[in-house]
C-alpha cells in the first residue's frame, strides 16, 4: 500500500480504511491532523445546516471550528474538494429546490428562506447553475410530476 499523505488530493484518500497492517508506513500524527480536519469541516457543515437563513461567513465557521479564516479554508477544500463559497450556494441552491415544490410560496420568499438576501441574486445564481430560472424550473417539475400521476398535460 502506497504511503498516505496529508497534502493527498485524492478524494478516495479520506474514504480509506486504514487496518492495522498499515499502521507502521503511516505516521500517527497525519493520522491525527486528518481525523481533526475532518471533525473541523463536520462542525462546519452541522452550523451551515442550522442557519440556513443566515448563512455564517468564513470568520464565523472559522472561529466556531478554532482555525484560522486561511487555514479552515483551506481545510475544508481538502476535506470536501469544493470551495466554501460554491458549496454554501450550491446547498441554498438545493435548499431553493426543495422549496420550489411548495407552489404557495412566492420567489422572493424561497430566496429568503433559502438564506439569499437578494431574491434577484438567487435569480441569477439558480439560472447558472440549472439552466433555467425559479419559475420556469418549478412549473418543469410540477408538470412532471402531474405527468407522472397519470394526468395528462395541458399546455
Amino acid at each position: 500500500m502506497k504511503s498516505l499523505q496529508v497534502g493527498d488530493r485524492n478524494s478516495d484518500f479520506y474514504d480509506r480504511t486504514i487496518t492495522f497492517t498499515d499502521l507502521p508506513e503511516i505516521n500517527s500524527l497525519k493520522i491525527i491532523t486528518i481525523l481533526k480536519h475532518r471533525g473541523a469541516v463536520q462542525k462546519a457543515l452541522e452550523m451551515i445546516e442550522t442557519r440556513m437563513q443566515d448563512p455564517p461567513t468564513l470568520g464565523e465557521l472559522a472561529s466556531f471550528t478554532g482555525l484560522s479564516r486561511t487555514y479552515f479554508s483551506f481545510v475544508f477544500r481538502e476535506v470536501m474538494g469544493v470551495r466554501l463559497q460554491n458549496y454554501l450556494t450550491q446547498t441554498r441552491l438545493n435548499k431553493a429546490k426543495e422549496l420550489l415544490g411548495n407552489i404557495d410560496l412566492k420567489i422572493k420568499q424561497i430566496a429568503y428562506e433559502a438564506g439569499f438576501s437578494d431574491p434577484n441574486y438567487f435569480c441569477r445564481a439558480f439560472k447558472k447553475r440549472t439552466g433555467s430560472n425559479p419559475t420556469d424550473w418549478r412549473l418543469a417539475k410540477y408538470l412532471k410530476h402531474k405527468n407522472r400521476n397519470g394526468v395528462q398535460k395541458t399546455i
